[in-house]
């Protein structure tokens, strides 16, 4: 991993010629009272202040809707099209790292590279993500200023980590500390080798002072070796979680929430058919066509985004469902978190062994 120095007055610099450069520059923006990544055509309209943005990037590499083809009924048959994508470099600046991280779980579900399932099955990839991943540059920002409700400590991660950036920036001092985690990254230091210099600076420091400022630092899982059917028969879960109202709030604004939904959308002749962000906390998400629905209460539902997020996953991908960047405690119109559960969860079973 390459690691070199950029002076703190040559960051906007270096962002405009990158803005030159790429075909699509996502940044941090303020707009109606909330810092959201938004495309931008200046680095002007780019926001430096620190803390994290009202949701993550995600919609960038896995849109809110997707066209997955068109579709017109012809005398000869149906006729199908395939959509316009885009073309060209996307660069994601200011992405924190607990955002950053939620790509490798991302990665691992859209582009999984021919892994195998436990029946010997093999997962494909998603027809329009790869190629989307590959057209994207991540370069995070480290956060000096963790928010009252983060985690990211909890589920493992750090506040100055490099797992999911391409490069990541960290301020000590005057400069920032620039370090290339992937070969895109090594590439990127390459091509804006000027605004940059060696440096035998350490992020140590800055490290262990954000990460003292983390309030919520009691490790957040659920143990893999538990029965399931020990958990699923939780008290404390099943109380905690009638609060649920199964609005979808926490998966939409979720660095790592996934599930979606497909419908076609049209007329007699023709149509599209789309692709969009859907909740497994929503009632409708595992109604069967007969009206049976194997998760038929709230707290059923609500336990199952917990499991997916700190057991199912774990299990099955080796990284955690959860960054701890605790938008969905912040969202909660009923004052859900995840954390307070997880840990009430792990407490009751430990007190039963």
């Amino acid at each position: 991993m390459s690691r070199k120095a950029l002076k703190a007055q040559s960051l906007r610099p270096l962002l405009e010629a990158v803005q030159s450069d790429a075909a699509r520059v996502v940044a941090p923006v303020e707009e109606a009272g909330k810092r959201l990544f938004r495309p931008v055509e200046t680095v002007e309209a780019i926001t430096f202040e620190e803390g994290n943005t009202a949701w993550s990037f995600k919609e960038f590499l896995f849109p809110r809707t997707e066209t997955l083809f068109h579709y017109r009924l012809k005398s000869a048959g149906v006729e199908l099209a395939e959509p316009a994508l885009s073309e060209g470099e996307t660069v994601i600046f200011g992405a924190r790292p607990c955002d950053a991280a939620s790509v490798a779980l991302l990665d691992a579900v859209f582009a999984p590279g021919g892994r195998k399932m436990p029946d010997g099955r093999v997962e494909p990839d998603d027809p329009f993500y790869p190629r989307r991943r590959a057209q994207t540059t991540i370069i995070g920002v480290s956060c000096a200023e963790p928010g009252p409700a983060c985690f990211c400590t909890a589920v493992g991660l750090s506040p100055t980590g490099t797992l999911g950036s391409d490069v990541l920036l960290t301020r000590v001092g005057e400069e920032y500390l620039v370090e290339a985690s992937t070969e895109k990254g090594e590439r990127f230091l390459e091509q804006y080798a000027q605004f940059l210099t060696e440096t035998e600076a350490t992020k140590s420091e800055v490290t262990a002072a954000a990460e003292a400022k983390i309030r919520r630092t009691d490790p957040v899982r659920i143990d893999l070796d538990a029965p399931l059917p020990e958990l699923f028969k939780s008290a404390r879960l099943e109380e905690m979680a009638r609060a649920c109202l199964g609005c979808g709030a926490c998966a939409f604004i979720c660095p790592t929430c996934h599930c979606f939904d497909i419908a076609d959308e049209g007329n007699a002749v023709s149509g599209s058919r789309c692709k969009f962000w859907d909740s497994c906390g929503q009632a409708c998400f595992t109604m069967h066509t007969s009206g049976h629905n194997p998760r038929p209460n709230q707290p059923s539902r609500y336990r199952n985004r917990l499991l997916h997020k700190l057991r199912y996953i774990p299990e099955r991908f080796g990284v955690h469902g959860c960054v701890g960047c605790g938008r969905c405690a912040l969202t909660c119109p009923v004052d859900m978190d995840i954390y307070e559960v997880a840990r009430a969860v792990e407490d009751e079973r430990e007190t039963r062994l």
